[in-house]
C-alpha cells in the first residue's frame, strides 16, 4: 500500500514538473558557449549579472556561440531568448547581448520593459563603450562594462528618462575636454582681470584725438569735419534645425514577439 502511494505521489510531481514552465530565474544570464571565460571569470560575471537582474527586475543576458547556424546575429539572439524564456514580469522584461565567434557578429535583442530602456541611440552608445574590448579579445571586461551600462540605463530609465538622443551619458573624453576648457576660460578671465589692473596703473596713456595733444590756447580751430569711411559687417550662417529621431524601433521576430535591438560586428 505504501509502495502504491509512493508511486502515486512520484506521478503527481512529475506531472506538476511538466505541467509548469521553468522559471527564468533558473536559468543561468551566461552561457559561453564559445568558452572565453575560464571558470573564475564566468562566475563573476554570472553573480553581477544576476545581482542586476534581480535588482532592476530586467533580465541581463550575455551568450556567446560559435556559430549562428544559418540565421543572423539578430534572429539568434531573439530565438535565444524567447526558448530559453528569459524576461521577467507579465511583459518579459529582459536585454540579451549575443556574440558570434564565428564570423565575428555581435547582437543585442531587448524585450518588454527594455524597449523603452535601450533606446536606438542608447544601444549605440552602449556598443560604443564595449567594442574597444572585443577588439583588444579582452571579453571579459567587455561584458562586465555591457552589465554595469545596462545597469545604469535602467537606473535612468526607472528614476528619471531612458537615455536617447539629447540626453546620453557624457563619454569618458568629454569629461576630459570640458575640464580643459574651464581651465581654459579661466586663465583668460584672470588675463582679463591683470591686465585691466596694469592699464588702471599707468599714467600716460594714448590719445585717439590729436587735439589731446595741442597746448591749450595755442591755436584756434574754425572748421571740423566728420568723414564716412566704412564699416565692418560680419556675417554668420543661421543654424539649421535637424529632427533628431529618437526612441526604439522595433520589430516583430520570427515567433510573433516584439523586439527591439541592434547587430553589427567587432
Amino acid at each position: 500500500m505504501k509502495k502504491r502511494i509512493s508511486v502515486f505521489l512520484i506521478s503527481i510531481l512529475l506531472c506538476l514538473a511538466c505541467a509548469f514552465p521553468v522559471w527564468a530565474g533558473t536559468v543561468s544570464r551566461l552561457d559561453d558557449q564559445a568558452g572565453l571565460l575560464d571558470a573564475e571569470q564566468q562566475e563573476s560575471l554570472s553573480s553581477t549579472l544576476d545581482e542586476i537582474s534581480e535588482r532592476d527586475q530586467v533580465d541581463v543576458v550575455v551568450v556567446t556561440v560559435n556559430s549562428l547556424e544559418g540565421k543572423t546575429a539578430q534572429a539568434y539572439a531573439e530565438d535565444y531568448f524567447i526558448d530559453h524564456g528569459y524576461g521577467q514580469g507579465e511583459n518579459g522584461d529582459g536585454i540579451l547581448f549575443l556574440l558570434d565567434m564565428g564570423d565575428r557578429n555581435w547582437a543585442i535583442a531587448t524585450h518588454g520593459y527594455a524597449i523603452e530602456v535601450f533606446t536606438d541611440a542608447g544601444q549605440s552608445y552602449i556598443m560604443d563603450q564595449v567594442k574597444p574590448y572585443l577588439s583588444d579579445g579582452d571579453y571579459n571586461e567587455a561584458f562586465h562594462k555591457f552589465a554595469t551600462e545596462c545597469d545604469d540605463f535602467i537606473t535612468q530609465a526607472d528614476e528619471a528618462e531612458p537615455y536617447d538622443v539629447e540626453n546620453l551619458p557624457d563619454e569618458p573624453f568629454a569629461v576630459g575636454i570640458n575640464l580643459l576648457i574651464a581651465l581654459a576660460v579661466g586663465l583668460v578671465a584672470g588675463l582679463l582681470v591683470t591686465g585691466n589692473m596694469r592699464r588702471k596703473l599707468k599714467t600716460v596713456r594714448k590719445q585717439d584725438r590729436a587735439a589731446s595733444y595741442v597746448r591749450q590756447g595755442s591755436m584756434n580751430v574754425t572748421r571740423s569735419n566728420d568723414f564716412y569711411l566704412y564699416s565692418t559687417v560680419s556675417k554668420s550662417a543661421k543654424p539649421k534645425n535637424e529632427d533628431n529621431n529618437g526612441g526604439s524601433s522595433t520589430h516583430t521576430s520570427s515567433s510573433g514577439d516584439t523586439f527591439g535591438g541592434s547587430s553589427g560586428k567587432f
